[in-house]
């Protein structure tokens, strides 16, 4: 028996007080460590041995922008990703996993804390100030604040994009250990930069040595691993890849097919890198024999944006918009003995279930907290009945949308409401509102419902939020098939 499994069996006599969890969360070490190493291991205390009944390690490898249609295992036959096509099959494979925003930052709070970030205000991308309300609200506990109280040595490792103010960025929100920059994008390339756009470790700008960046965040995730592979970890490594600006090494460019051109083959070389940094983390979890022992998840933020040319095929609109295209996003989860790979599984979840799923297999006690989300671990397997929601929704601005079954409702500031049938139109391109008026209704009154709980957004944003309404179009040589 795997210690995954035996912590699932386990899991009520392991779990800790959640106020005891707190308090530690509330006296955070915000010591600053060396520059020269992505590892933070305490080296006066030895090396340090995994036991058998430790809760299983936590991987979430969350990617920025990218087109639905632009991985190997989603359709792609001109970007080839083969280390994350090759752990696709080893996952379950989400074919209706949605994220709670087609932005960047609000559906990062959603998936560090495991509720709909409207609950909290964090509705919208915050202004680049660093204003203490601009970010994800220090009342919040997020998902590393509860494992760092379990036990769990805690990192991020990429982009934040959820608050410049020192009381908003990562080693005070949780995590033991920080290396990225806080802001929503920046160079692939080293800089000289002193703001927001400059890399960090924990509270310390640092100097850029390194090639591109994308590749640089694997291999730190990777010494992380390797200084922490004897006790429980959970690794957030939020990519910047493959959000603008689209810049690439030569070598990935020379390496892209020939009947790439233009914006398309820098996209593809990005997503080389992506796929590439990816990997290192996948061998230093092998390397420590971890691998059995850890749960991977794999996910995009929201789907692709129209300056970075990315395929969200066969889906309609996406990022900013509340189209398919802008909200179901290529999710997987892989689970040794939990799990059961190379599978499919088409009910709808969301990346807010993320965090409740940890939590459980970490052995907290998930009453104690407040969650939106649900633990998948019984669905994973084929072992629980039913689906794991009645309904997800969605608010953006003065833009909202509902999902119940098939049947999916969107609004649009200024356009009537509009509904679509997923399952015999998943690229929402006939509007039912007229012939199902009934429908249209419950779905209203169901969504008016969820919104009681909510509130108004915290904070103003630049962003542009419109739901776009065009039409998604495949850019490969094929459209997308189910991941």
């Amino acid at each position: 028996m795997t210690s995954t499994q035996k912590m699932l069996v386990s899991t009520g006599v392991l779990g800790l007080c959640l106020a005891a969890g707190l308090s530690v969360v509330s006296s955070l070490d915000l010591t600053t460590r060396e520059e020269d190493t992505g590892a933070d291991a305490d080296e006066d205390e030895g090396p340090v041995v995994r036991s058998e009944d430790d809760p299983p390690n936590i991987v979430v490898f969350l990617v920025d922008d990218a087109g639905y249609a632009d991985f190997g295992f989603t359709g792609s036959e001109s970007f080839h990703t083969p280390r994350i096509d090759a752990l696709a099959a080893e996952s379950v494979r989400f074919t209706n996993g949605y994220v709670t925003a087609s932005l960047c930052s609000p559906s990062r709070a959603a998936l560090l804390t495991g509720r709909y970030q409207q609950r909290f205000g964090h509705e919208l991308n915050p202004p680049p100030t660093a204003a203490i309300e601009a970010g994800l609200p220090r009342t919040v506990t997020t998902l590393a604040d509860l494992l760092r109280g379990q036990g769990y040595k805690t990192a991020a490792i990429g982009k934040w994009h959820l608050g410049i103010h020192k009381e908003l960025q990562p080693n005070q929100r949780g995590f033991d250990y920080f290396y990225g920059f806080l802001r929503g994008e920046r160079t692939y390339f080293p800089q000289t930069a002193h703001g927001a756009q400059a890399m960090k470790r924990d509270n310390r700008v640092v100097d850029e040595d390194f090639e591109y960046l994308t590749d640089e965040l694997g291999a730190d995730a990777a010494r992380w691993i390797d200084a922490h592979a004897g006790s429980p970890f959970f690794l957030y490594l939020a990519y910047g890849a493959v959000h603008m600006p689209l810049e690439a090494l030569q070598s990935d460019l020379d390496e892209q097919d020939p009947d790439l051109v233009g914006n398309r083959r820098r996209l593809a070389a990005m997503t080389a890198s992506l796929d590439r940094s990816i990997g290192l983390v996948l061998d230093a979890l092998d390397e420590h024999d971890l691998a059995d022992d850890t749960i991977v998840f794999f996910v995009n933020d929201n789907g692709a944006g129209g300056k970075n040319e990315g395929d969200n095929a066969p889906y309609r609109g996406g990022k900013s918009s509340l189209y398919e295209g802008g909200v179901r996003v290529p999710f997987t989860v892989r689970w040794p003995g939990v799990a059961t790979a190379d599978t499919v599984y088409d009910a709808p979840v969301s990346t807010i279930d993320i965090a409740p799923t940890a939590l459980a297999a970490a052995g907290l006690p998930l009453g104690k907290v407040p969650l939106d989300g649900v633990d998948l671990a019984p669905w994973l397997g084929g072992k629980a009945e039913g689906v794991p929601h009645e309904a997800l929704f969605w608010r953006q601005g003065t833009n909202w949308a509902v999902r119940q079954g098939d049947l999916k409702l969107v609004e649009t500031k200024g356009k009537p409401p509009e509904l679509y049938d997923l399952a015999t139109d998943p690229a929402e391109a006939t509007d039912l509102a007229a012939a199902r008026p009934d429908d249209l209704a419950a779905l209203r009154a169901l969504w008016d419902v969820w919104d009681r709980d909510n509130v108004e957004p915290a904070f103003e944003s630049n962003t542009e939020h419109r739901v776009s309404n065009k039409q998604g179009k495949a850019k490969g040589k094929k459209k997308a098939k189910s991941p």
